[in-house]
């Protein structure tokens, strides 16, 4: 049978250490449960102070990255770049012309460029980074420093460069391309005389939306440019159509007569009635005021030239009931409520503030006479987060100790119980020396263990002692087993195997070969790491 010869591998792909492999000595990493994407072949050498060092020679895992193709009858020469397989297959191919004059040798920058630089070549195969452009700021001839809205591109033979600028003085330009000339930017002086006639003026073409506010002032008229014959007669109000015959929307304006008579016409009523609901009152505007009192410890007044201020004074007395139909808020130190019966619907009560940790009790607070003066508390105490109810109390700024009171229940459930006395009777009776607190199925009651064979029980004061017989023929106990001929473990006892010296049946792997029950090595192998 031919003998095989195999390197050191491991289905990892973890890189062997020195102490994994010998000088010259190869191990080749698997990565089987990747299907060998990580796969490298790794050799042992030393470095020049003879230490040993572990050195990556080859595998998948780098003929996966770069592929390159020799060029060959028909095909040019190429070289390929994988991608991350965990994304797929594809490559960027770096690929020579099928056909070259000469060799070709292109030399790469020294370091990268800047941002949306190009690379270039300087005709002899030796490349840079260089700028481009694509916008007229970018451009050689041009100095763009500040452009704006409406701004345009003006040259300056100075420097030689179109420059921008934005329109200004009597004239501006928007970005939309609209000029507009400023207010009394063109005087008369810049007309010639007779320059603007009706000629040069289309029918209707000075309307009052062709003019902005107050264009047209004293300075612009000539002295009696405007009498009242000029104005339209459907502009003035005249005494004949009154006042009240036009609507309030009307912007004609009145004849000094039309106004007179409109106001003559009105009838004036000297008297002002005031009602509160049920009853009125009348106040002579001529000869009466009209007072608004308030009521002590409920509604104030107060006035200050025209101003009238109706409001609650700081401390509100009512003496009568006090119905609020929406929501309370009571921002203040103290709340007190002095009444015998208070009915509250609310089946919540929440008391308190989570806003901040305070430290302070939560719970109901409540005061008694047992002869004397006495605070009662009952809530949680926030040192322990635990219930409590004290009587004879002391409350520290709402942080409560005292003496813990009695409590009578019905029954009790819980998660646990911690008792800080003792039990000093079950089922109505003292326990006696030895019993236990046992479950009968519908509660605990006292119980006292009895011995059984093999057993003894002894029980005292607060103490049971259990201990065990010898075992014998005729008794159950405790039996101990020689060393020598048994086994224990975990409580389980077996007879010992025959020892190192008894021939006996064995199996072997498939690096051996066994023939009439001779066994021989069939191979080789450089093993795992």
């Amino acid at each position: 049978m031919a003998t095989v010869i195999q390197i050191k591998r491991s289905t990892s792909n973890a890189a062997p250490s020195v102490s994994d492999l010998s000088n010259g000595e190869l191990a080749y990493v698997q990565d089987a449960s990747n299907n060998g994407a990580s796969a490298k072949l790794f050799i042992e050498s030393v470095d020049s102070s003879s230490n040993p060092v572990i050195h990556e020679v080859g595998g998948k895992y780098y003929t996966d990255i770069v592929g390159a193709t020799k060029g060959s009858s028909g095909t040019a020469g190429l070289l390929k770049f994988h991608e991350d397989t965990d994304n797929g297959t594809s490559a960027v191919t770096l690929k020579s012309p099928d056909s070259l004059g000469s060799d070709v040798t292109l030399t790469l920058p020294s370091a990268d460029g800047s941002a949306n630089q190009a690379l270039v070549t300087n005709g002899s195969g030796a490349l840079s980074f260089a700028s481009t452009t694509s916008t007229i700021g970018g451009a050689t001839d041009t100095n763009i420093t500040s452009p704006a809205d409406g701004g345009m591109l003006l040259y300056d033979t100075g420097t030689s460069k179109w420059i921008d600028n934005v329109m200004s003085g009597d004239a501006t330009l928007t970005d939309g391309g609209v000029l507009t000339i400023a207010a009394d930017a063109v005087e008369q002086s810049m007309i010639a005389d007779d320059a603007v006639g009706a000629d040069q003026l289309a029918s209707s073409a000075v309307v009052t939306a062709s003019m902005v506010d107050d264009a047209v002032t004293a300075a612009k008229l000539a002295s009696n440019a405007v009498v009242f014959a000029s104005i339209d007669g459907a502009a003035v109000i005249n005494a004949s159509e009154t006042v009240a015959s036009n609507s309030t929307s009307d912007v004609t304006f009145p004849t000094t007569k039309a106004v007179f008579d409109y106001v003559s016409a009105i009838d004036v009523d000297d008297d002002l009635t005031v009602s509160d609901g049920s009853a009125t009152g009348t106040i002579n505007m001529d000869s009466q005021n009209l007072t608004i009192a308030g009521t002590a410890n409920e509604i104030e007044t107060s006035m200050s030239g025209q101003t009238l201020t109706v409001g609650l004074p700081n401390d509100v007395t009512i003496s009568n009931n006090l119905t609020v139909t929406g929501n309370l808020a009571v921002n203040g130190t103290t709340t007190t409520v002095n009444s015998s019966t208070v009915n509250i619907a609310d089946p919540v009560f929440e008391i308190g503030s989570d806003s901040s940790d305070d430290n302070l009790d939560r719970g109901i607070k409540f005061k008694y006479n047992d002869g004397s003066a006495k605070v009662g508390f009952f809530g949680m105490d926030e040192s322990n987060e635990k219930f409590i109810a004290l009587h004879d109390a002391t409350d520290s700024s709402s942080v409560f100790s005292g003496t813990a009171m009695d409590a009578i229940f019905g029954s009790i459930e819980g998660v646990g119980l911690a008792l800080s006395g003792s039990i000093t009777s079950i089922d109505g009776s003292a326990p006696t020396n030895g019993q236990l607190m046992i479950g009968t199925g519908t509660d605990f009651a006292a119980g006292t263990l009895t011995a059984g064979e093999g057993l003894d029980v002894t029980n005292a004061s607060g103490t049971i002692t259990i201990s065990a017989e010898d075992a014998t023929v005729s008794n159950k106990g405790i039996a101990s087993f020689a060393t020598a001929q048994f086994d224990v473990s975990s409580g389980a006892v077996s007879i010992k195997d025959a020892t190192s010296s008894v021939k006996g049946i064995a199996s072997f792997g498939s690096d051996f070969t066994v023939s009439s029950g001779a066994v021989s090595v069939t191979s080789l192998d450089g093993g795992t790491f």
